[in-house]
């Protein structure tokens, strides 16, 4: 089976998706990211989502990742979510990047080294080592989580939940435990489902949105009880169609429509008459138009 996925920003990019022959899926690409100003040549790195081994690493979330690679690349340079230029992903670059004072740049790294591989085996080893020296550090959280999944899908499945698993029960800083809950989910594993819905409680808006858009991961694991707290992710979407915030009811049609729900069409038909923000409203009224 072959899907083609076009990739506006930073550049005109085709993958696929393809059966790696172990019942894993995984995303390929054509390196056509350039860094300007390369005097030498460095060690290039292809793009490599994969399941790794996960199954609960499901199709719809390595799309995921692969449409959000580009983008990384280039924060990888720019520190910001697009732009004109186009970079070339290397491992030195890689380096440079978790060396950096900049904990944007670190956190970009340590996200792209678990989803690439350097063409050369022995610098691709450097990168995995990299990662485990920076976990030795006291990184900040995000950059840990993201270092975390990163060893699990370059092997270390102990260290990795390990990490994600502090970070998980840390209460600082308050926020974050959501991430570590996605990717432990990922990893077979939904005890942070707590987590998620707590955040999903938050005072902050930007932390709501945030925790609905992981909550797909535990769909599959929908009626078991972490605790006392049954898994529904249906629900927990449902809920956000009431949230004070515009900027997160605007996003709710979609991940209703991503979850597949039977209702979909009796859940935003109300939204679309009634709901007082236009950009709800017309969220509401794309997805029902591609569900008629």
């Amino acid at each position: 089976m072959l899907f083609r996925f076009s990739v506006a920003l930073p550049a005109l990019v085709i993958y696929y998706l393809a059966s790696c022959g172990t019942g894993a899926w995984c995303f390929g690409s054509q390196v056509t990211l350039r860094e300007k100003g390369t005097k030498m040549p460095e060690t290039l790195c292809d793009m490599n989502v994969v399941s790794a081994g996960f199954p609960h690493r499901t199709a719809p979330l390595l799309a995921r990742e692969q449409q959000s690679f580009p983008s990384m690349v280039s924060r990888l340079f720019t520190q910001s979510k697009g732009g004109a230029e186009t970079y070339v992903l290397t491992a030195e670059a890689l380096f440079r990047a978790l060396d950096s004072k900049e904990p944007g740049r670190a956190y970009c790294a340590a996200f792209l080294i678990g989803r690439c591989r350097a063409r050369d085996a022995a610098v691709d080893g450097t990168l995995t080592r990299r990662l485990e020296e920076l976990l030795d550090g006291t990184p900040v959280s995000d950059v840990a989580i993201e270092a975390g999944m990163s060893v699990a899908l370059r092997g270390d499945l102990k260290r990795g939940r390990e990490t994600l698993l502090s970070r998980l029960n840390s209460p600082q800083p308050l926020g974050d435990q959501y991430k570590a809950a996605f990717y432990l989910a990922e990893l077979g594993d939904p005890s942070g489902y707590g987590a998620l819905v707590a955040t999903l409680g938050s005072e902050i808006p930007h932390y709501r949105l945030m925790a609905m858009r992981h909550a797909l991961v535990f769909a599959q694991y929908d009626g078991q009880k972490v605790g006392d707290v049954e898994i529904d992710v249906r629900k927990l979407l449902v809920e956000r169609i009431q949230d004070p915030a515009e900027l997160v009811r605007s996003e709710v049609p979609f991940y209703l429509e991503e979850l597949g729900v039977p209702d979909l069409r009796a859940l935003l038909l109300p939204v679309e008459q009634h709901d007082a923000s236009a950009s709800v409203r017309t969220a509401a009224r794309m997805v029902l138009d591609r569900n008629r």
